[in-house]
């Protein structure tokens, strides 16, 4: 068996391991900070838990009330808003009710917020087979407390997996713990190694943020391990008759929820905040340097990483095995924090001329979404047939893919586009520490510009980012 395909998962993995080389002996040295880690760990576990009970009953609503792909997508375009717009939003929104909203009350409200509609993906196709088979028991006439027993079982397995992904998901979050908890001095292990890092005053800046990094992964790591669970295939189920009642329910929520986060962005875009008169502030907004600079790198950059690695993956589809193996290890810089990936290139890559440059925030982007891109292109159309056929009538291995197979691909190639382009361009994980003077992102910017007591002005970039994210319902694949 070649070597060369474990060189090059070794090589993708360098960052991670330059991280615990830093890190570990730094570890003993953070045991002061075994309370923010403790608060990381309750924190991801509870808004996990808050998340998942809420995305079961939307999915029981979904299902039950017959839900289409426009109130879905209402839905779903609260989880392409980035969080730190999502916890933005939420603060202005409460606080035109006077309900003051920061600290961990508000950490928890965004979460579960923002991440719902993933977790209602995620359960959704097994909650239809669990609702069948529910169906189906009541027809022979098991009922009541019984019926929990056909109910549960088939949820369990999609439960862990959601569960898995909003834990790894929230313990890694820096934006909303970044806008709602650094006011009450809520410290999460994502702000604080930030805070660490950019201290004048730490003994070790690296060092210790390296050693929060590794908290991190020492916190995610039962769960990437457990992987995830086996799923029930999602068949067409006997259902009962679609109830308008639930159907209205899952609407009224996913319009509750969307407006919570928009009308306090609007009412501080659009409004002026002494005489309640309309006075828009996007003009204002966009005219400031470092907005013009962060518009820019995050185009240039979410542009350039999303091409680069649409090309690599289809570069990629005809060799599965391989595909396999590096996306195999592509995934853990996807699932794990991105702090650890971040903290990781500052250690590894410090020393060269990459660093402080827009080029170690492209490679940055680049290793934290190809998973998402390789994704794509493996889990689309099934290809190998037509290609074959292809070279049973004479084509050539590489004309035959260029004929035939990418054709085929480009559905897939597309959806992955509108999914990639949206999330690079509102990073702020890795652009928060990887940014050099003037290669600040969008997200930079706003963060800035919030920090500033520029508020109008950041809650009119919220608006444009998310804007932006809506894009990525235009590639969304049909579920």
């Amino acid at each position: 068996m070649a070597a060369w395909p474990w060189l090059l998962a070794g090589l993708l993995a360098l960052p991670l391991l330059a991280l615990f080389l830093r890190g570990f002996p730094a570890l003993p040295g953070t045991a002061k900070d075994l309370d923010v880690v403790l608060t990381s760990l309750l924190l991801a576990t509870a808004g996990s838990l808050i998340t998942l009970a809420l995305a079961l009953g939307l999915a029981v609503l979904g299902v039950l009330g017959g839900v289409g792909r426009t109130l879905e997508a209402l839905l779903l375009l609260g989880y392409l808003v980035p969080p730190f717009v999502t916890g933005i939003g939420v603060l202005f929104s409460l606080q035109a009710f006077g309900v003051r909203i920061y600290g961990v009350p508000g950490i928890l409200l965004a979460w579960a917020l923002h991440y719902a509609p993933l977790a209602y993906l995620l359960l959704k196709p097994q909650v239809r087979v669990a609702m069948g088979l529910l169906a189906a028991a009541r027809v022979h006439g098991v009922g009541g407390a019984k019926a929990l027993r056909v109910f549960l079982p088939p949820l369990l397995p999609p439960l862990l997996v959601a569960g898995g992904t909003l834990y790894l998901a929230l313990l890694g979050n820096f934006g909303v713990p970044a806008v709602l908890g650094l006011p009450e001095r809520v410290y999460v292990l994502p702000t604080l190694a930030y805070a660490r890092l950019l201290s004048p005053t730490a003994q070790d800046p690296l060092g210790e943020a390296a050693a929060l990094g590794l908290w991190l992964g020492l916190l995610a790591l039962p769960v990437v391990l457990l992987g995830r669970a086996g799923l029930l295939e999602a068949k067409e189920s006997l259902l009962p008759p679609a109830r308008p009642a639930y159907r209205l329910l899952f609407a009224l929520y996913a319009l509750l929820a969307l407006l919570l986060v928009l009308l306090g962005l609007l009412r501080e875009a659009l409004l002026n905040p002494y005489t309640g008169a309309w006075d828009p502030v996007f003009a204002q907004a966009l005219d400031l340097p470092l907005v013009q600079k962060g518009l820019r790198n995050s185009l240039l950059l979410a542009l350039g990483a999303t091409l680069l690695l649409l090309l690599l993956a289809l570069a990629l589809r005809p060799f599965p095995g391989l595909l396999r193996r590096v996306r195999g290890v592509l995934d853990l810089h996807y699932l794990l924090p991105g702090t650890l990936l971040g903290v990781g290139l500052i250690l590894l890559l410090a020393p060269t001329p990459l660093y402080a440059t827009p080029w170690l925030l492209l490679l940055a982007y680049l290793l934290n979404f190809a998973a998402l891109a390789l994704r794509a292109l493996e889990g689309g159309l099934g290809v190998e047939g037509a290609v074959l056929a292809g070279r049973v009538h004479g084509l050539g291995r590489l004309r035959a893919w260029l004929r035939i197979g990418y054709p085929l691909l480009l559905p897939s190639a597309f959806a992955g586009a509108f999914l990639i382009f949206p999330l690079a361009f509102a990073e702020i994980t890795l652009s928060a520490l990887l940014y050099a003077p003037g290669a600040e992102t969008i997200g930079v910017a706003v963060l800035s510009a919030l920090n500033g007591g520029l508020y109008r002005e950041a809650s009119a970039l919220g608006l444009v980012l998310m804007a932006f994210s809506a894009l990525a319902l235009l590639g969304r694949p049909r579920w």
